[in-house]
């Protein structure tokens, strides 16, 4: 099972999504697997319970996603969580967001995973997430320009609905967990719930 549709996999009222997933996370098949960043936010957050013991080698978080996304056995949200990337391309591996090109099928195929995962809410990770996420609504990438020229900065907070997975899906936009400078980010994730 492809990593793009492996933690989409249980119940997903929840569904996280960021751009592209690492040559780390494609080798072990994880998502964030090699930082505790996302996984702290998260339980800071009240998304999750807490952590599994550390494996011992190599990539002691990779079993997190697992643990969370198909098993619900950390989740705190009893409808599920899940977790996809917009870029489905295992070849598309770069750490630098700059340089992965998001193309239309890569979004055709985003819409497809999310309409058979059925979120009532979706997280953008990070500010290059949404801005591709927007070519999908012209609406609410009116509502995403707007917020984020207020004084030059992105607003991480409840963004709008949606209509284009066939029902009405909120959306938020959050500070990407491993590379953004900004302080609490749990609290910024608290909005979800």
């Amino acid at each position: 099972m492809s990593i793009h549709t492996k933690f989409l996999a249980g119940k997903n009222s929840i569904v996280y999504t960021g751009l592209n997933a690492t040559s780390e996370a494609v080798a072990v098949g994880s998502v964030f697997c090699t930082r505790v960043s996302f996984w702290k936010i998260l339980k800071d957050a009240g998304l999750i319970s807490g952590f599994s013991k550390n494996n011992a080698g190599g990539y002691p978080y990779e079993h997190m996603a697992n643990d969370v996304f198909i098993t619900d056995k950390l989740s705190d949200i009893s409808d599920g969580q899940g977790f996809t990337d917009i870029v489905d391309d295992n070849s598309i591996i770069s750490k630098k967001s700059s340089q992965v090109k998001v193309l239309q099928k890569h979004l055709d195929s985003l819409v497809d995973r999310l309409m058979k995962a059925n979120p009532d809410k979706i997280v953008l990770l990070g500010k290059r997430v949404a801005d591709e996420f927007m070519r999908l609504d012209p609406t609410l990438k009116t509502t995403w320009d707007a917020k984020k020229t207020q004084n030059d900065n992105i607003v991480y907070d409840y963004l709008g609905d949606t209509m284009i997975f066939g029902k009405k899906v909120k959306i938020y936009v959050m500070p990407f967990p491993e590379t953004s400078p900004i302080k609490d980010k749990h609290e910024f994730f608290k909005r979800i719930l």
